[in-house]
C-alpha cells in the first residue's frame, strides 16, 4: 500500500535522512521518499501500518501534516505483472 501525506514544509535535505530512518523502523514500513519541491512525503507499508503512526512520526520529526488531510492510499495487493508471453513481445 502507498500512502501520500502533504506537509506544510518539507524540510531541507538533511533531515530527510533522520526522517526516513524514522518512518522506516516502523514494523510494515518498506519505503519512504520524502519530496522537498512536492512538499510530500510518500510511505509504502502493509495495511497494518497505522495513519496515526505514520502522523506522529512526521510531527515528531517537525514536520507538519496539513489540517484536513484523508491519506491518499494505493492499494497494489491486485497488481498483475505481465505475462512472459508478453514480455517476449518486446524483446528486440
Amino acid at each position: 500500500m502507498r500512502t501520500v501525506i502533504k506537509v506544510e514544509r518539507a524540510a531541507c535535505c538533511v533531515f530527510n535522512n533522520s526522517l526516513n530512518r524514522e518512518i522506516a523502523s516502523i514494523n510494515g514500513v518498506y519505503g519512504v521518499n520524502v519530496d522537498n519541491y512536492k512538499n510530500q512525503v510518500t510511505i509504502d507499508h502493509t495495511n497494518d501500518v497505522s495513519f496515526d503512526l505514520i502522523v506522529a512520526k512526521l510531527e515528531e520529526n517537525q514536520y507538519k501534516v496539513l489540517p484536513g488531510q484523508i491519506p491518499q492510499q494505493r492499494d497494489y495487493s491486485n497488481f498483475e505483472w505481465p505475462s512472459e508471453e508478453a514480455e517476449e513481445d518486446y524483446n528486440l
